[in-house]
């Protein structure tokens, strides 16, 4: 085990980060975390350790931006090399933590956690960070508890797409052709993004992109394929729709006030995905997260050669259509549920919290 133990000041201006991104459980975990702690080292200069499993790719991107970084394989092991630093707080965003793991923290550390599902009610959380729709059902313990999209993390640069989307609908500003982001996600685990692309973009009045690491690609010259992107703003300051797989791009999207579909991939995402549009920031596809039904794109691949889904091509392309008519709802709704400079908000609570008086 790598052990940096240090003492004084520098400790009691530290928080470590523990989390995993992988092809396991995706990206969504490590940028919400990436988005607060930039925040709390830009403007209080606040110092960050990092501790998990991360891709390389997030590996390479944490060095880049100058992050102090600890591996760990697995979520025991993170708190173990978590417990050999020191720091004021440490900020855990995974669904492996138990209690027992935040009990050992809370005897060292100021315990801050996000959460999404109402998991994380246990006593050695001091505080609690959850910026879904549905927080506020959850009966958490928590000392400080930041419930509800007005604490949503995103990356500073959406505080600017979100001005602009928003100045572009009130002064009625509408494209002829539609840009159309298809971004399932770190992970797209049911490898769906290409297959909405090459449905979409039969559809003469939409200009399609597909963001992922996809291979085999059958209709590439009919939409744009961008493998990755460490500038996910300029894609949604451009995007009209986007289409994303039930995680943190939602959220993004109706926060910068773009219509968005959801196609979610697990049963809790589809339940969650469900509270959103009843909050008219989405609109779901499907009917039930483990029902399935194969997809039939313009009779080109044999249905036998595609995997089982929950929803219908029909569907897809009226909800598509239903989106953009709409989006006079869902841009209410993003000014109604969201804030400006909502990363801003939730960094400036936490350090107010537990490192002000120091």
């Amino acid at each position: 085990m790598t052990t940096f133990k240090s003492t004084g000041a520098a400790s009691t201006n530290r928080l470590i980060v523990v989390c995993e991104a992988n092809s396991d459980v995706g990206f969504g975990h490590f940028f919400r975390c990436l988005h607060l702690v930039d925040a709390l080292r830009t403007i209080y200069g606040i110092s960050i350790y990092w501790v998990g499993n991360f891709d390389a790719s997030l590996s390479e991107l944490l060095s880049d931006r100058g992050y102090f970084k600890v591996n760990a394989v697995d979520i025991d092991g993170a708190i173990a090399q978590t417990l050999s630093l020191s720091a004021r707080a440490v900020l855990c965003d995974t669904y492996k933590l138990t209690e027992e793991h935040t009990r050992k923290l809370h005897q060292q550390f100021k315990v801050c956690v996000i959460d999404d599902f109402g998991n994380t009610s246990q006593s050695s959380v001091d505080t609690i960070i959850n910026f879904t729709v549905a927080a506020n059902r959850y009966k958490y313990t928590a000392k400080q508890q930041l419930l509800g999209p007005r604490y949503f993390l995103c990356n500073k640069a959406l505080d600017r797409v979100r001005k602009i989307h928003l100045s572009q609908y009130r002064a009625e500003k509408v494209r002829e052709i539609s840009n159309v982001l298809i971004a399932i996600g770190g992970h797209d685990r049911l490898s769906i993004g290409p297959h909405i692309a090459d449905l979409l973009s039969l559809n003469k009045q939409y200009s399609v992109s597909l963001l992922g690491a996809y291979s085999s690609l059958t209709n590439i010259k009919r939409y744009q394929h961008i493998i990755r992107t460490r500038d996910m703003a300029s894609l949604y300051e451009k995007a009209d729709l986007v289409v994303s797989g039930g995680g943190l791009i939602k959220y993004e999207s109706a926060y910068c006030g773009i219509p968005n579909i959801v196609v979610a991939q697990t049963p809790e995402q589809y339940a969650e995905t469900l509270a959103f549009q009843n909050a008219n920031l989405c609109y779901a596809v499907g009917s039930a997260a483990t029902a399935v039904r194969n997809i039939s794109l313009a009779n080109e691949v044999e249905e036998k050669d595609r995997p089982a889904f929950n929803w219908s091509s029909q569907e897809l392309i009226e909800t598509a259509d239903k989106a953009l008519k709409q989006r006079k709802h869902l841009v209410q709704a993003s000014c109604t549920h969201f804030e400006d400079n909502a990363t801003a908000r939730t960094a400036a609570a936490i350090f107010d919290e537990h490192y002000a008086q120091e």
